[in-house]
This record gives C-alpha cells, sequence and structure tokens, in this order.
C-alpha cells in the first residue's frame, strides 16, 4: 500500500515531497506537506490541497512557457 505521498508523487513526478509536523500545548499535532521543484516550493495542510496547488503551478508554468515562445 502507497502513502498520500507517494500517490503525489505518482502523479507529479517532477516534484520532490515531504511533510513536517507542527505540534502545539494547546491542540493535535498537525502535518504540513511540501513539494518542491527548482526554485520553487508549495506547502499545504493536506495532500488534497497540495495537488490542487501543484497543478496550478504547473498550468501556470506551461503558461509562462507559451508567452517565452517555448
Amino acid at each position: 500500500m502507497t502513502n498520500d505521498l507517494d500517490q503525489l508523487q505518482g502523479e507529479f513526478p517532477g516534484w520532490q515531497f515531504g511533510s513536517v509536523w507542527a505540534s502545539a500545548a494547546s491542540g493535535p499535532d498537525a502535518r504540513r506537506v511540501f513539494a518542491a521543484r527548482a526554485t520553487c516550493l508549495i506547502t499545504a495542510w493536506t495532500t488534497t490541497e497540495l495537488a490542487i496547488r501543484l497543478r496550478q503551478e504547473e498550468a501556470d508554468e506551461r503558461r509562462r512557457q507559451e508567452y517565452r515562445g517555448e
């Protein structure tokens, strides 16, 4: 069985994924997930939110490439 970060890696092979845990004395721990590629770092509280942001970043990158004529 693969975990949620492995699933993201399969969907977005050009990115590196990881997570960090944030803890607070007043509440439960929370996991922050991230994706990195070149000089771009995207973070989110859930893998669903991260996938949405990655799709948006990749669409923006395609538009930038088209604008530059690449």
